[in-house]
């Protein structure tokens, strides 16, 4: 299988990016309306720092957004760009970011998706043909993030601090200490 020609970018229309995240490594299409079907510009692909291949999968797709992007703006020259995502990535960001990023990085990712006039983050659930840039395509998993970190990553969510109602009480000879 070899990759369709790629045309060259125009500045004078929109630009979309597909992003992907997949074994530590960001990658992305970056294409261009050609007629009623998009073309591509640019295939980007880069490998995600080692603290970012150690978060949670969602937060690593955040990262892959983030770096797709600063990659893609080597060729949309500050023009508007539509990135197409299957995670939630801002209200990841929002809602997690701060719990796993160090202020600096968090910073950083809020500027470069949030802040940037630019950039408009769409999530969609059609394939997204940087998936096909990892060699393998898996089955997609639809899922809500937010969902998926916090009952991953929680600390025994079934512990609480109020006594269990009709319990049974056990004694022990303390011949264990």
């Amino acid at each position: 299988m070899s990759a369709p020609a790629l045309g060259l970018p125009d500045v004078s229309k929109p630009f979309f990016l597909f992003s992907h995240k997949k074994q530590g490594i960001a990658l992305g299409i970056l294409a261009q309306n050609f007629g009623p079907y998009q073309r591509a510009v640019a295939y980007l692909s880069k490998q995600l720092d080692m603290a970012a291949k150690g978060w949670p999968g969602c937060l690593r797709a955040v990262a892959a957004v983030a770096v797709n992007i600063q990659e893609a703006r080597k060729f949309t020259l500050g023009q508007k760009m539509t990135v197409l995502v299957s995670h939630t990535v801002s209200a990841v960001l929002e809602a997690k970011g701060g719990h796993w990023l160090f202020p600096q990085r968090f910073l950083k990712y809020q500027a470069i998706l949030v802040e940037q006039d630019d950039v408009n983050i769409v999530v969609t659930n059609i394939v997204n043909p940087a998936s096909f840039l990892s060699g393998s395509m898996g089955e997609p998993v639809v899922h809500d993030c937010l969902e998926t970190i916090e009952a991953t990553y929680s600390s025994h969510p079934d512990l609480k601090d109020t006594p269990i109602e009709d319990a049974e009480t056990w004694f022990t000879d303390e011949c264990c200490q």
